[in-house]
């Protein structure tokens, strides 16, 4: 089982998404997804029923919006990064006590002021997305020169589309492992499953969506908020579209 199994699972365990008519719609047609084998059909209405369940949250003001808000804290520190270099920026962000140290504290430092405080469902999987994607980018890092390169390297834009990616991959498998396990006869349906899903949502995102060069942004005030809220949208409307993204 691949890395977001098994950390999901450890996120998901003995949570149950909430009830309700959209809810009904997500579980209903999972199960049918299931059934089906994974038909490039049944994935697609799939993850548009649960693309719908996650707009809802983000646009009445529930967790899933206020988690995908913790994106700014990174791009914000990449723009620092640009302008202050890689120890000036730590010192902007308040992490002067991680300069001059190991590369492992460096990373684990970064790590932890990149998420988001309390305990709630969506903030870990944010969290969780975060620390999956920051540790691809800062794979082989050796000093502080290694890391100004490599943040400095991040274009902002794409960042913020991967992260978006992520983590509604993330909040998918978060939301339906456990329900999921009990409709298999293997973890090879598992395996299949996180596949097919990941696949799909990855390129239907990538193929109507283009990554937007973005400069000069202001990421504690409200244009960051305004940035990423709207991009979070487009990307579920993107996959809401059932019957509609291959027309």
């Amino acid at each position: 089982m691949g890395y977001i199994g098994d950390e999901i699972m450890g996120t998901s365990k003995g949570y149950l998404p909430p009830t309700g008519y959209l809810w009904s719609d997500v579980k209903r047609d999972v199960t049918k997804m299931v059934k089906d084998n994974f038909t490039d059909a049944s994935v697609e209405k799939a993850v548009s029923s649960f693309a719908k369940v996650l707009d809802n949250s983000r646009s009445s003001g529930g967790n899933a919006g206020q988690a995908i808000e913790s994106g700014k804290k990174v791009v914000g520190f990449i723009d620092a990064v640009r302008t202050y270099g890689f120890d000036g920026a730590l010192e902007q962000a308040g992490l002067a006590h991680l300069r001059g140290q190991s590369t492992k504290n460096i990373k684990e430092g970064l790590l932890k002021y990149f998420s988001e405080g309390g305990n709630e469902f969506y903030n870990s999987i944010s969290n969780q997305t975060m620390n999956e994607l920051l540790r691809e980018m800062l794979k082989g890092v050796k000093d502080s020169a290694d890391y100004e390169e490599v943040i400095k390297s991040i274009d902002s834009g794409s960042f913020i589309m991967e992260f978006i990616i992520k983590f509604i991959q993330n909040c998918f498998f978060a939301n339906f492992t456990e329900k999921l396990l009990t409709l298999f006869e293997n973890l090879g349906k598992y395996d299949m499953a996180e596949r097919s899903v990941n696949t799909y949502i990855r390129n239907s995102i990538e193929a109507k969506y283009s990554k937007q060069q973005i400069q000069f942004i202001d990421w504690n005030g409200i244009e960051g908020n305004r940035i990423l809220n709207d991009m979070f949208k487009k990307c579920l409307n993107i996959l809401s579209k059932w019957g509609e993204i291959n027309g």
